[in-house]
């Protein structure tokens, strides 16, 4: 991929379909947001520490899907 396609085209078409598909998304997204907000609160995401490229973490943000409630 060392030509123009690796070079340019694919990085726009990256960027073009990660739009579309985020703008597509949303309203599912939200609706999600809303659902976790109602059904478990604050706050909405989870955000969780991984390794990436060469072990270097990164944040992962992640819709909280769990309580920390115990049950008795």
């Amino acid at each position: 991929m060392n030509g123009l396609y690796g070079r340019f085209v694919k990085r726009a078409l990256d960027i073009l379909l990660s739009i579309v598909g985020l703008v597509v998304l949303s309203p599912v997204l939200l609706v999600l947001a809303i659902v976790v907000r109602t059904r478990l609160g604050s706050p909405i995401l989870f955000l969780q520490e991984r390794p990436g490229l060469n072990g270097k973490p990164f944040t992962l943000p992640k819709f909280r899907s769990m309580t920390s409630d115990h049950d008795e």
